[in-house]
């Protein structure tokens, strides 16, 4: 087996492959950056504490808590658009898979693969029609 045909056997699974590295590659280097910051943030509180200089709040806090970082809250207006989103993405997938009909394949179940982002919209709509009715307390 020569190196030509070699290749033009593994050329189906290069692009996959590459794009599943794609995020594993964006994650690591986020880990790495955010390592980086905090390793410079560390040796100027280091320094800073040998020269017997204050350090501010703000400096402690980021140690700390990790200042950057946001906690995500939902809001009831993002739970109804993603539940919209997600019930309008599933029957766009159910009328396509319906359309399709493989019959040469004898797959007619492939509309149901809609279902799945279907009913996550009608649970961030259940979400949605809960948190609405809450009594705030």
């Amino acid at each position: 087996m020569d190196f030509g045909t070699t290749l033009k056997h593994l050329a189906p699974f290069a692009i996959p492959l590459l794009a599943l590295c794609i995020p594993i590659v964006a994650i690591v280097m986020g880990v790495l950056l955010r390592m980086k910051r905090n390793q410079r943030l560390h040796e100027t509180v280091r320094l800073m504490t040998e020269k017997g200089a204050p350090i501010p709040q703000e400096w402690i806090d980021a140690v700390v808590n990790d200042s950057n970082q946001k906690p995500k809250t939902w809001s009831p207006n993002s739970q109804l658009r993603s539940g919209v989103i997600n019930i309008a993405i599933g029957l766009g997938l159910m009328l396509l898979f319906n359309q399709m009909q493989l019959e040469v394949m004898q797959v007619t179940w492939l509309w149901a693969i809609g279902l799945i982002p279907f009913m996550i919209g009608v649970g961030f709509l259940l979400i949605w029609w809960i948190e609405t009715r809450k009594k705030p307390t």
